[in-house]
């Protein structure tokens, strides 16, 4: 362990340089772990080379709990990629939007759909895109407008979600903090604790269904709106066997119920009966529950492609590896992020920081500068993920140490993946923002125009009425109500019906 210092702060500086000047996540983090051995190994290139690789990035791989979130990952990504191969989704979509008749439910059926595929941005953004974006143009808003949709319910509901591909990432991260500071307890009940402080992500759906249910628009998006209004398309007669819904729906039922059962009897056992929720599931195992999921999950799609004649067995194999295949790059990310928190824990770089910023940083103020500084790494970058892997090894233990309670630390580490997911949002060359066009059909430069007044919107929302007040210690509960209800006056005071909307809605 070496004595805290300016130099502990360099990994994370250069990480966040290289990704700003190159956009390219996996070699800047593979340059900061690089500098910090090499000021582990005191500037010895072939000491700290070994030490990269030997422990930084083996004891990342090798760990037990960062094992069972690796094959989590890969098996809901070798779930998904059977159910859409074998249209299982598309399918559950298209029952969703059965009662889609008028602009409004079909903007309203989108929102919807994003809602149910809840376990993956990228699945999000191609299947719910490319399903509805026939729909789209039958009932008469634009694809702008339903780009739009997706984007807001991709990475928002992916970071909310009890169980979704982020989650494993998330809480993997959390636990590694908190491991770092000292403090025992269950990453998984504290990401659940954390949940109301995630404002960005719920104001943002918030107000893409107020987009939806008024059909009041404002900025470039009312003139795409317009546009699409007089260019409306005759319907897609193509259609999924209504069976096939069932392979979308029982793979997604089985992934969220037998993680819930399973956190439910290891915590029962653990905690007593009588326990309230969160002792419950703070005395569960989450990683266990999240990989027993992922396994029922796997097997149902499996078993339920064959069944219904969907896929054959060697199409079933075919797309779990290529479901696997497609997370490569997510999982070098995911492995240079442990060893990049276990790293610059060696440096102590936390303790530098409380050191420095203590005195001049107001522990009311940290929510709040977390979350824009994550914003502008996330929007620069394009990538959520990278922005939680520099950001939150850094804030938890800042946090614990500006404040002891509990309080401080779940209000900023939310602010961490609030921060990341506005970036995101925002940016232009996020995955999330190029494939919500890709799937939509959807010209890249007009999403990013329309949607970008509405992200911005509630994200100035987030920092007003959500991580400001929370660090004075308001209630995030009121935070949120009174978030929503700000979305609600801008859509209805800023926004402006169409000239046609009253008689297609």
């Amino acid at each position: 362990m070496v004595e805290p210092g300016i130099l502990s702060l360099a990994p994370v500086a250069l990480a966040i340089g290289l990704a700003l000047k190159t956009r390219q996540i996996v070699s800047s983090l593979g340059a900061g772990v690089l500098l910090a051995a090499l000021i582990l190994k005191s500037w010895n290139p072939w000491d700290a080379l070994i030490y990269t690789v030997d422990p930084l990035l083996l004891d990342a791989i090798a760990n037990r709990d960062h094992v069972k979130v690796t094959l989590f990952t890969l098996f809901v990504a070798a779930t998904l990629e059977i159910v859409s191969q074998g249209q299982g989704t598309r399918a559950l979509v298209q029952r969703i939007t059965r009662w889609a008749r008028t602009r409004r439910s079909g903007m309203l059926a989108s929102w919807g759909a994003g809602m149910v595929v809840f376990f993956d941005d990228y699945a999000n953004c191609l299947i719910v895109g490319g399903s509805m974006r026939s729909v789209s143009d039958r009932l008469g808003f634009s694809r702008e407008k339903l780009a739009y949709i997706v984007d807001s319910t991709a990475a928002p509901m992916a970071t909310l979600a009890l169980v979704s591909t982020w989650i494993g990432f998330e809480v993997s991260l959390m636990g590694d903090a908190l491991a770092a500071s000292g403090i025992e307890t269950n990453a998984y009940a504290f990401f659940l604790e954390g949940l109301p402080y995630r404002f960005y992500p719920f104001l943002a759906l918030f107000f893409a269904l107020a987009i939806a249910w008024t059909g009041r628009d404002f900025g470039p998006m009312r003139s795409a709106e317009m546009r699409a209004q007089r260019e409306m398309a005759p319907p897609d007669a193509d259609t999924v066997p209504p069976i096939r819904a069932w392979l979308g729906a029982t793979p997604i039922a089985a992934l969220v119920g037998v993680t819930g059962v399973s956190l439910w009897v290891q915590g029962t056992a653990s905690a007593g009966s009588g326990a309230r929720l969160f002792e419950i599931i703070g005395g569960a195992d989450g990683y266990d529950a999240m990989l027993h999921g992922s396994i029922a999950s796997l097997t149902v799609a499996a078993i339920g492609a064959v069944g219904v004649r969907a896929l054959t067995s060697k199409e079933v194999t075919e797309a779990a590896l290529a479901g696997i295949r497609g997370l490569v790059d997510a999982m070098v990310v995911l492995f240079l992020a442990w060893a990049m928190g276990s790293a610059i824990g060696e440096l102590q770089a936390a303790q530098y920081l409380v050191a420095t910023l203590g005195p001049a940083v107001p522990s009311w103020t940290l929510p709040t500068l977390v979350f824009t500084i994550s914003a502008a790494i996330a929007f620069a970058t394009g990538t959520s993920f990278g922005t939680m892997s520099i950001m939150i090894p850094l804030a938890i233990p800042l946090a614990l140490q500006l404040e002891p309670t509990t309080s401080l630390a779940l209000a900023t580490s939310a602010a961490v993946l609030s921060g990341a997911t506005w970036g995101d949002h925002c940016s232009p060359i996020s995955d999330t923002t190029i494939l919500s066009s890709t799937g939509t059909g959807c010209d890249h430069a007009a999403h990013v125009a329309t949607q970008l007044p509405y992200a911005l919107s509630a994200g100035a929302i987030s920092i007003l009425l959500g991580s400001l007040p929370a660090g004075f210690g308001v209630n995030p509960w009121a935070c949120l109500i009174l978030g929503c209800a700000a979305c609600a006056a801008i859509v209805r005071f800023a926004g402006k019906p169409l000239p046609q909307a009253s008689s297609s809605s």
